[in-house]
């Protein structure tokens, strides 16, 4: 496990996300300066349930830097954490029940990666359009072979989730002459028209979902309402989306295209990577240096919040 200093006056903090201080050392420099000593994710990847609560018993830790890992009652309740900072803005993986009666204060950080996932999800539409990754493997394959797409202009893009991501995905689809609907499961006054799920679904040439949740929003009866070779982007949760259904709307050509930054499962190794028309990146929705680093700043200094808060420096 990585040690970034050595103190035995200092305090102990775990950092749980697949990585960190990797752009910029000023992360980790707030951290030193406010006397804690970091111990890093030593498998660099997302931890499962008995590797995080494996590594918070090596330890008495006061703090996690997390990631997207499982933070249960179970895996918290033999543990001394008090503090519970996200290196991120979902917080679907930590129970809020279980840091309650354990008296774990939680942040996240939020608004800090509008710009980079509404600039991945749009990168997304596009190659979806145009068959750009497809295209790329074949060259690669030595195939000359071109991909007849279609243009974003003109398009009804529908957004499912219209909070600061899905509002910023409006606007820079808007800017290629494309047609912005939305759901949400709030009322929201904005220059797009809310609609319901079914009027959304029925309308859009391309869906992208930018909600929150823990239960699918998109299953086989969902699908079934879409337009005939509707596009498909998911930059959200990776559950929120039915693989299975997915999977025989894509070979059935309901569904055009899909591209997938999110996965219920992390690694994945599923069926869609078998499957032309679909784009798969590995979560990188937070993965531009500019919001990275500025998402670990901000981590950082909710840490440090906490455990003044709390008495622990």
């Amino acid at each position: 496990m990585g040690m970034v200093s050595m103190s035995a006056k200092r305090v102990p903090v775990l950092c749980t996300a697949s990585e960190f201080g990797v752009y910029s050392s000023k992360p980790v420099d707030l951290l030193k300066s406010a006397g804690i000593e970091l111990d890093l994710n030593p498998f660099k990847r997302k931890l499962s349930k008995s590797e995080v609560k494996s590594l918070l018993s090596k330890k008495s830790y006061v703090g996690v830097l997390a990631g997207l890992e499982p933070l249960t009652y179970g895996v918290l309740s033999n543990s001394r954490v008090k503090v519970i900072s996200r290196v991120g803005v979902g917080m679907d993986n930590v129970d809020p029940r279980a840091a309650e009666d354990l008296g774990i204060r939680v942040y996240n950080t939020p608004n800090v990666l509008t710009q980079s996932v509404a600039e991945l999800a749009l990168g997304l539409i596009l190659c979806a359009l145009r068959g750009i990754s497809l295209s790329d493997r074949r060259l690669h394959q030595k195939i000359w072979e071109r991909y007849m797409g279609n243009l974003l202009d003109g398009k009804v893009v529908g957004i499912i989730g219209f909070g600061v991501i899905g509002q910023r995905v409006g606007e820079l689809v808007r800017a290629f002459g494309a047609k912005v609907i939305f759901y949400d499961t709030r009322k929201i006054d904005s220059w797009a028209p809310q609609v319901g799920l079914s009027n959304l679904l029925a309308r859009s040439d391309i869906i992208t979902v930018h909600a929150s949740g823990r239960e699918p929003i998109i299953r086989g009866e969902e699908i079934s309402k879409m337009k005939e070779g509707v596009i498909l982007i998911n930059t959200a949760r990776g559950n929120l989306i039915e693989e299975g259904a997915l999977t025989k709307a894509l070979l059935d050509g309901k569904v055009a295209w899909a591209a997938l930054d999110v996965f219920k499962e992390e690694p994945y190794k599923g069926k869609l990577a078998e499957i032309d028309n679909v784009t798969l990146t590995p979560h990188i929705g937070s993965y531009a240096k500019e919001a990275r680093i500025e998402m670990e700043i901000k981590a950082a200094e909710n840490l440090i919040k906490g455990l003044k808060e709390v008495g622990l420096i």
